[in-house]
């Protein structure tokens, strides 16, 4: 039987809070339904067609296709009632939906389905409403400007070769952004790997005694000679006493604050090195260019306090 027809005003009014009812404090969530979009429809099949504007050189026709179906069916964080797509079609004015349907490539690129893209913009919008309290003050000196607005928290391992590989790139955004970043690096020895513990409280120890980032670049630029007589060597280059050095090591001066700082790692969400978190906001994409939208992003947050609406 068919339902009896609506007023357009009805119409409109149920299509609005059907949208609103869907969306998180902070932002959207999925909706299968179409948006309020008047203009002639689209399908993932015309991938240009769905993400006008969009960059899609480079993905397959299945990574677009992933893409597309992702923008048709879930709603822009702008706070329009409209879906990624639309707000692409529609809205010229909308800065989000252009944001969220890079981010989308970006993902798609590295393999993601429209599953994992839907799943990882989640947890991305999500984190602005669940960050991680991170306790800092024991892990200064910051790198870069001590009054900028937004920390950059790292959890990393001097054996990783993830991390020794992350490291210029990371140091290097924050020199970009002096003066609206700082970055503070905590300790997450993986104790399977040889030397990760003793390499991180040598770095313990040189922060201690005011010579961490000498110390940490020593350690990172010598892996893996980051025995016990390599971090002593390194400690003397550095400036500092070898033997007080070996004594720490010795008695295990520094092993509880490392596992302070492991126990919150994990709490916080980390699953392996680098982890890195913006704000107490947990970042999953560390590329150039996923830092740069967190960057902008957590400005626009703290900003508006919340999202700008288009």
């Amino acid at each position: 039987m068919r339902a009896p027809p609506v007023t357009p005003i009805v119409a409109l009014a149920a299509a609005a809070l059907i949208a609103c009812a869907g969306r998180a404090s902070s932002g959207a969530s999925t909706a299968g339904a179409a948006s309020a979009a008047s203009s002639p429809a689209v399908t993932a099949d015309e991938p240009q067609a769905v993400l006008p504007g969009v960059e899609l050189e480079g993905l397959s026709p299945e990574q677009q296709r992933a893409v597309a179906e992702f923008a048709l069916d879930e709603f822009c964080y702008c706070g329009c009632p409209h879906t990624v797509s639309s707000c692409l079609r529609e809205h010229p004015g909308c800065s989000h939906a252009p944001k969220m349907a890079s981010q989308a490539v970006r993902l798609a690129r590295g393999g993601a389905t429209k599953a994992d893209i839907l799943k990882q913009l989640t947890a991305y919008y999500a984190a602005f409403d669940r960050r991680a309290e991170l306790a800092v003050k024991a892990f200064g000196p910051a790198l870069g400007d001590e009054g900028a607005p937004i920390a950059i928290v790292e959890f990393s391992d001097f054996t990783c070769p993830y991390c020794r590989s992350f490291r210029p790139q990371l140091e290097a955004f924050v020199e970009k952004h002096a003066g609206r970043v700082k970055l503070y690096f905590k300790p997450f020895p993986i104790e399977s790997h040889p030397n990760a513990v003793e390499a991180a409280q040598a770095a313990e120890w040189a922060r201690e005694k005011g010579l961490f980032w000498q110390m940490h670049d020593r350690m990172f630029e010598s892996a893996p000679a980051l025995a016990v007589d390599d971090l002593a060597e390194h400690a003397a280059e550095v400036g500092g006493d070898p033997e007080d050095l070996r004594a720490a090591l010795a008695e295990g001066r520094y092993r509880g604050k490392i596992q302070v700082s492991q126990a919150e790692a994990r709490n916080a969400g980390l699953k392996g090195t680098p982890t890195v978190f913006m704000n107490g906001r947990l970042l999953t994409d560390l590329s150039e260019e996923g830092l740069e939208q967190a960057l902008r992003d957590e400005e626009e947050w703290q900003q508006h306090h919340g999202w700008t609406r288009d």
